[in-house]
């Protein structure tokens, strides 16, 4: 059977909101389309800050996604725990001698999902171009996108979800098997880069599959039940031989405050705590608050986007778009029923970002839908009037629209919302003042950051439990010791055993032990306090240096050395001044 004949038309949309019948608006595309849509993902390079993308160190959460890109390949499936396999693939790819240059990918998502924003707007059919730049600001300006400048896959995830939300919008416009196969493959195989690309698509497939249920229209219920069933088996296929196997159980208990309950009553009361205390800012007005946990939203916050909101989806609603309407309120549903099935964090602001950005999507809509009934209310002026009227008072309420949402969002616009860690300027400087037996010494926060930007890679990851990452890089060179622990004992315990691997060296060629810290805890620093203050007491001396001093930056945590007691003959200031002109011909030498 042809495309042709398995096509049907849904029914008019009510004459309020149907727009004028151009022919060129509903045969698709045009160059100019695909023009526009590819400027608006470019944009994004103006509202990230990329200099600073490029040189900020990568923090913890980040640097053990970046340990998997220097491992040996044959370790990355087992590495990738806390990732989708396909991104950690993905970012072994990117060329270029920078250090955070693989950052560049999840900037390259966000492009992309600014650009499929703009194409889901224009699939609406509302205006020739107007309402697609509204969505694809939206997407551009969302403070979840803005929020996302880190190596993780949280941008590709909403790039899959806007790409669904695009897929149906295409369906209910005119329906074929082969967008309906290409819904099915995006809600699997996407999961290989965005694994929540389950559940939105499945969300999708939910809302068509129940249209179809209330309209009668038996054809499509069947090849719904077809390709549901095909992306199913595929999907079935990517979770037992990728995603199974890295699955961590003693993850859950890290999760466990973000897990759902069972009740109907409970899960109610636990979506609201979490969308009006963790991630109300994030989906829409964030209004200048500070990003935390614990931050209520404020009144405005909430009632404006979720008003919006509601508008955006009633439009929807209106234009006789009910499987597009439905998609937020079922994807959210469908998140909560994994949240209580222990199978997804609810409440995260990052884990949240493909549904957040959904929510000034909507909005952007509510002001397409606007912009068509004004100028539809206009159309009824004369023809010399509403010639210059109508695309006055669309452009008019349309830059209105995105000024005012510029200046809600502005202090998130190239804002530097990566955690403030540093191991590289610590490593770096090691690195270049490295005599024969020193030891290195370096704590939870660091570990997966000194191996990164340490000049020789480990190739052993030995498996932990209980922690996200699901792995340690550890060195069989005794002069590297790297910490797995965060209790009180094993600092001293570790401390310890760098001062054994010392006295075990003959005389001649005893060392001094770098302290590498990062990520630090209160009670980290307070231990480690006590431990300087005992080997100072000992008769050794530690010496704790701001390395920006020495040309390093941005240096955030300070910088250990321990000197024993034999070693003694030389000043710290001495040694300093040394490291003054060599730390800054290091950093030409590994630029950030």
């Amino acid at each position: 059977m042809s495309e042709s004949a398995v096509k049907q038309s849904l029914p008019d949309r009510p004459a309020a909101l149907a727009p004028a019948p151009r022919k060129a608006v509903a045969i698709g595309l045009r160059s100019a389309d695909v023009v526009l849509a590819i400027v608006a993902g470019v944009m994004v390079i103006f509202v990230h800050d990329v200099p600073y993308l490029l040189h900020e160190p990568y923090w913890l959460d980040e640097a053990w996604v970046a340990d998997s890109i220097r491992a040996p390949l044959s370790e990355v499936p087992r590495l990738a725990s806390s990732t989708p396999l396909g991104w950690t693939l993905l970012l072994r790819l990117v060329p270029g001698p920078g250090l955070q240059r693989q950052r560049l990918v999840p900037l390259a998502f966000a492009g992309l999902a600014v650009a499929t924003g703009y194409l889901l707007g224009r699939e609406l059919r509302l205006t020739r171009f107007l309402a697609g730049l509204l969505t694809a600001a939206a997407v551009l300006l969302s403070p979840a996108m803005l929020a996302r400048d880190d190596l993780k896959q949280y941008t590709a995830e909403a790039f899959a979800a806007l790409a669904i939300w695009l897929l149906v919008a295409r369906l209910e416009n005119t329906w074929s098997r082969r967008r309906l196969a290409a819904l099915a493959l995006v809600t699997s195989l996407g999961t290989l880069l965005a694994e929540t690309a389950i559940f939105t698509g499945g969300a999708a497939f939910a809302c068509l599959f129940l249209v179809a249920l209330c309209r009668g229209q038996w054809r499509r219920l069947a090849e719904l039940a077809v390709a549901g069933a095909g992306a199913l088996v595929v999907f079935g296929a990517i979770f037992a031989v990728v995603l199974k196997p890295r699955i961590d159980p003693q993850l859950s208990s890290y999760w466990s405050p973000l897990y759902s309950p069972a009740s109907v009553t409970g899960a109610a009361r636990f979506f609201w705590v979490q969308l009006s205390q963790r991630v109300g800012p994030y989906i829409g007005f964030p209004l200048g608050t500070t990003r935390a946990f614990t931050q209520p939203a404020t009144v405005a916050e909430l009632a404006i986007p979720l008003a919006l909101t509601v508008a955006g989806i009633a439009a929807l609603a209106a234009m006789r778009r009910p499987a597009l309407a439905a998609m937020l309120p079922v994807t959210l549903l469908v998140a909560m029923i994994a949240s209580a099935a222990r199978q997804y964090p609810f409440g995260d602001e990052r884990t949240s970002t493909f549904w957040e950005v959904m929510f000034p999507v909507l909005m952007a809509i509510a002001v397409a839908v606007a912009i068509h009934g004004a100028g539809r209310a206009l159309g009824r002026l004369d023809v010399s009037v509403r010639r210059w009227a109508r695309p006055a008072a669309a452009v008019a309420i349309a830059a209105a629209a995105v000024a005012g949402y510029v200046l809600v969002v502005w202090p998130d616009i190239n804002s530097h919302p990566i955690p403030d860690d540093d191991s590289r300027s610590q490593v770096q400087f090691a690195e270049a003042h490295y005599q024969p037996g020193d030891v290195f010494l370096v704590d939870y926060g660091a570990s997966y950051g000194f191996d990164y930007y340490y000049k020789t890679p480990t190739t052993y990851f030995p498996a932990v439990g209980g922690i996200a990452a699901g792995f340690f890089p550890q060195y069989l060179d005794p002069h590297i010791i790297i910490m797995t622990s965060r209790s009180a004992p094993d600092f001293s315990a570790a401390m310890t055993r760098a001062i054994g691997v010392l006295s075990s060296e003959p005389a001649s060629e005893h060392g001094r032990v770098w302290v590498i810290r990062e990520h630090e805890l209160p009670v980290e620093a307070r231990s480690w306090k006590q431990v300087f203050t005992q080997l100072d007491a000992g008769g050794g001396h530690v010496t704790i240096d701001k390395l920006s001093k020495f040309g390093y930056g941005p240096a955030f945590m300070p910088l250990a050395l321990y000197t024993p007691p034999s070693h003694r003959g030389q000043a710290p200031g001495a040694q300093s001044a040394k490291a003054s002109g060599a730390g800054q011909a290091h950093t030409r030498l590994r630029s950030p």
